[in-house]
């Protein structure tokens, strides 16, 4: 029986941290930004200020994991395995909030552009934050999933932590639950209401808002590319490396290609931690008070609103 020794090349380390240096220092800056003019214009706040809110903490707190991560792929985990099971939660829970606050900021734009009338049934910030906790303990609770299907041994020594430890594939359940769940129902819900909402305020456009909606509409596209480019590659990768495994696992060179996709494709998921915070606030190009403006939903005209 053939074993394949796969392993990270040199190339994929390089791309790593070429990716995690800039993620780690922009991210925390970007995101620390956010959350400090966040608590200032609390008594200001909406409900999209709170979606954004738990966005820049969910991508902060996936921050942390950043330079363990990048130490464990070219050493031993020198901690104990309980740590390592924080560590790769951290990461994973804090990535799948982010993915979900998104879908709720997608829903709310769509409901306050096609419906506006039934809006405030939605846009409430006590609601917002209901969603909000509730993303995060359903997000929590589920990862324990995470370490059933892989975990080190709980005695475990000398052993690689975000990074799998058993030859055999994972689970086909625990795969499609992640593309499935975690990605693809997402990814159709964000580009639904995304082109409606786009369509909707293209529509619109006058002479005399037309830099602000077509602002807008820069953001909204903004924030679904950045979905697209970070988190797709990933979920492919899970699904191929699956493939690999099962159906053809004597083939070593397809096994490394596959691991190393994996690798590199979650180096860039990763990248939307800053991404994030530079979709909703430098794409803006403004001060926080138009900031709050575009992305909260508090530009008004004679009849109606401009939503983000």
């Amino acid at each position: 029986m053939t074993i394949c020794n796969v392993t990270i090349p040199r190339e994929v380390q390089v791309f790593q941290m070429v990716t995690a240096i800039p993620t780690f220092i922009l991210g925390f800056l970007a995101n620390s930004t956010l959350l400090v003019l966040f608590c200032r214009q609390r008594k200001n706040c909406s409900d999209m200020m709170v979606y954004l809110a738990n966005i820049a903490l969910a991508d902060s707190t996936a921050l942390v994991s950043v330079p363990f991560r990048m130490y464990s792929y070219s050493n031993h985990w020198p901690f104990s395995v309980s740590s390592c099971l924080v560590f790769v939660s951290t990461y994973f829970v804090n990535m799948y909030v982010s993915i979900f606050t998104t879908v709720a900021i997608s829903v709310v734009r769509f409901v306050a552009v096609k419906y506006p009338f039934k809006a405030r049934a939605v846009k409430s910030p006590w609601k917002a934050l209901v969603v909000c906790v509730g993303i995060w303990a359903v997000i929590g609770s589920l990862s324990a999933m995470f370490h059933s299907v892989d975990a080190p041994e709980a005695n475990g020594s000398n052993f690689r932590c975000f990074q799998k430890n058993s030859e055999r594939p994972l689970p086909l359940s625990f795969i499609l639950t992640l593309d499935m769940v975690g990605y693809l129902l997402p990814f159709v819900v964000i580009t639904y209401c995304t082109c409606n909402v786009i369509r909707r305020l293209s529509r619109r456009i006058d002479s005399s808002s037309s830099a602000k909606k077509n602002k807008a509409i820069h953001i909204i596209a903004a924030n679904l590319a950045v979905f697209i480019v970070c988190f797709s590659p990933l979920h492919f990768g899970y699904l191929l490396k699956f493939l690999a495994e099962t159906h053809w696992p004597h083939n070593c060179e397809l096994q490394q290609f596959a691991h190393s996709f994996v690798h590199m494709a979650n180096s860039l998921a990763s990248t939307n931690c800053f991404l994030d915070a530079f979709s909703y606030y430098f794409l803006a190009k403004a001060s926080w008070g138009t900031l709050r403006e575009a992305c909260c939903g508090t530009q008004r005209r004679e009849r109606g609103s401009i939503v983000i």
